[in-house]
């Protein structure tokens, strides 16, 4: 029955032809995203939209010889995802594969010699996005179009303006957004690794205009998960120390987590004056390792302080997020030590004195 429902798609797809007048010049290539931020499909509706039945199946009909064509490179690149064979609720679907195999190859077809248009990846609301962040637009921009030119294997179009529909984004997303695409920016300052600028094109979807208000929602936490998760793999380890002198090397562990060697500073700055610590330059942290490194610490004064330590570039840039060094000084000063000791002996020695005395008498009065 699989290959008899497979062989009627295949006659379907490549039946639609497209006519020779159009009631619209311009077909939208445009969805939801259907996959969570580490790939996995949410649900199956994208392999139904692909069907001669479905909204992105009826899109390929309504082409024309005169088509201009607006494409979202975030949702093709789930389709080619699904095309190579995709699992939902934990099952391979190979019937959707072959759908999306066979919708990418007739979108090809139809597309040829036609304009092609790309949208910023993920379709975000362009203004939107304009207005939290120039440079992250121009980046989805620029992902957008390479993406297609991959695909198409020609030239592109690629300009503002052809987006459709405006974000209901809240305030408190926004604000979400924002810090993410903040940590991810610096983190790329420290390390190339192609996840970091992967995520921050998904972030992107979180702008997408045709989210409904719980997949706002959705996406904003997800993003907010993947860049705890990817900012955490190059960190400070916090901890408790106790410290019994005046000056020594506190044993600090560093974690690079990353398929990339760094070299950072560590910014060292207690919160009061009962320690003293400078911050190290150039410490190399290799790909994929858990350094440790013996920091001197001067005490002043006893008592508990806390020492943020964050991974900063040379130029200052904050690196991932802030750990806290909790320390517990109980350290004697040196004159009070001095004068204890000396007391001490006085007292011993006095002690003695008196003794000697003691045993001198009791023998005279024998």
């Amino acid at each position: 029955m699989k290959k008899v429902a497979l062989l009627l798609l295949t006659l379907t797809f490549f039946l639609i032809t497209p006519p020779v007048h159009a009631a619209t010049p311009v077909v939208r290539i445009t969805d939801i995203p259907h996959t969570d931020f580490q790939g996995n499909f949410r649900d199956n509706k994208l392999a139904l939209s692909l069907t001669p039945d479905g909204e992105l199946g009826k899109a390929l009909a309504r082409a024309s010889t005169t088509t201009t064509w607006v494409i979202d490179a975030a949702l093709l690149d789930e389709i080619i995802d699904m095309s190579d064979g995709y699992q939902y609720l934990g099952k391979e679907d190979p019937i959707g594969a072959n759908v999306a195999l066979l919708w990418l190859q007739q979108l090809k077809v139809l597309t040829e010699g036609a304009p092609v248009v790309a949208l910023p990846y993920g379709n975000p609301d362009a203004s939107l996005a304009r207005s939290l962040s120039r440079s992250e637009l121009t980046l989805y921009s620029e992902l957008g179009r390479s993406k297609l030119e991959e695909f198409f294997g020609r030239a592109v179009i690629s300009q503002n303006g052809w987006g459709k529909g405006k974000s209901q984004l809240s305030s408190e997303f926004k604000a979400l957004y924002k810090s993410n695409r903040f940590q991810l920016a610096n983190l790329a300052r420290a390390i190339s690794a192609e996840e970091i600028p992967l995520l921050r094109a998904r972030l992107g979807r979180i702008l997408n205009p045709d989210l409904s208000s719980q997949d706002r929602a959705y996406f904003s936490y997800q993003g907010r998960d993947a860049t705890n998760n990817i900012v955490k793999k190059l960190r400070v380890v916090s901890g408790r120390y106790q410290l019994t002198s005046e000056t020594v090397k506190v044993p600090l562990t560093i974690i690079n987590d990353f398929e990339t060697d760094t070299v950072l500073t560590l910014s060292l700055l207690p919160m009061n004056y009962r320690i003293q610590v400078e911050s190290l330059y150039d410490i190399v942290i290799p790909a994929k390792s858990r350094i440790q490194i013996a920091v001197p610490f001067m005490v002043i004064a006893s008592g508990s302080t806390v020492v943020e330590a964050q991974l900063m570039t040379a130029e200052g840039v904050s690196i991932g997020a802030l750990s806290k060094l909790s320390l517990s000084m109980t350290v004697i000063d040196s004159r009070v030590a001095w004068f204890t000791t000396g007391a001490g002996v006085i007292l011993f020695l006095a002690a003695a004195t008196q003794t000697a005395r003691r045993i001198r008498r009791s023998r005279r009065e024998k």
